[in-house]
């Protein structure tokens, strides 16, 4: 007796239609997903950047200690001449320190027996960018001494602000008159930190 076979047979698989939809699925959570990792990658840097700014903070009051003598960070901005970058340097001061931030590498720590202890450099292209203000010393500006025994340092209210171009995700490093080094967000954006005070206070 003959089988009777059916006219055509059903082949597991994926058919045009089907692998169409799912690519279009795909993309549109890509989409969706994408400039969220962007945003939480930007936000991870600027908690980066003001970790490694604080630190020299610290570092600068140690150094001061140890070499029993004046350390200086230097937050001059950098003259688009000089280059592209953010930066922050921390030097011994020996009468002339001109290990400054606007200055070009062949002529950092030329003059003098000033010489750099550490620096912290953040091209504009990272999409984090930082910049002070304080009371500066108007012959000196943007430049923060540390004594050995000293904790007031010659300028007041020295603020650090980083900032994440494309989330404008901030936060703010403060060195407290009391010698403490504080980190917080402007506007109470990022979690995790405390809101800062107005700006000029402790």
């Amino acid at each position: 007796m003959a089988l009777l076979r059916p006219s055509h047979v059903r082949r597991a698989g994926v058919t045009l239609v089907e692998m169409l939809i799912g690519v279009a699925i795909l993309g549109v959570l890509l989409a969706v997903a994408v400039p969220s990792l962007s945003n939480m990658m930007e936000r991870r840097r600027v908690v980066a950047a003001a970790g490694e700014i604080a630190s020299i903070f610290v570092q600068a009051r140690s150094e001061a200690t140890s070499l029993g003598g004046k350390v200086n960070i230097h937050l001059q901005p950098v003259p688009a001449t000089i280059g592209e970058f953010s930066c922050v340097r921390l030097s011994t001061d020996d009468v002339i320190d001109v290990c400054r931030c606007n200055r070009s590498g062949e002529r950092l720590c030329s003059v003098g027996n000033g010489r750099l202890l550490r620096e912290f450099l953040l091209p504009k292209d990272s999409s984090v960018t930082f910049s002070a203000t304080g009371e500066w010393v108007a012959s000196n500006p943007y430049v923060v001494n540390f004594m050995r025994g000293n904790y007031v340092t010659n300028t007041n209210n020295v603020h650090v602000t980083v900032i994440g171009t494309r989330t404008q995700a901030k936060l703010r490093v403060e060195y407290i008159s009391s010698g403490r080094v504080r980190t917080c967000s402007p506007d109470g954006s990022m979690s995790g930190f405390p809101t800062c005070a107005a700006q000029g206070g402790a």
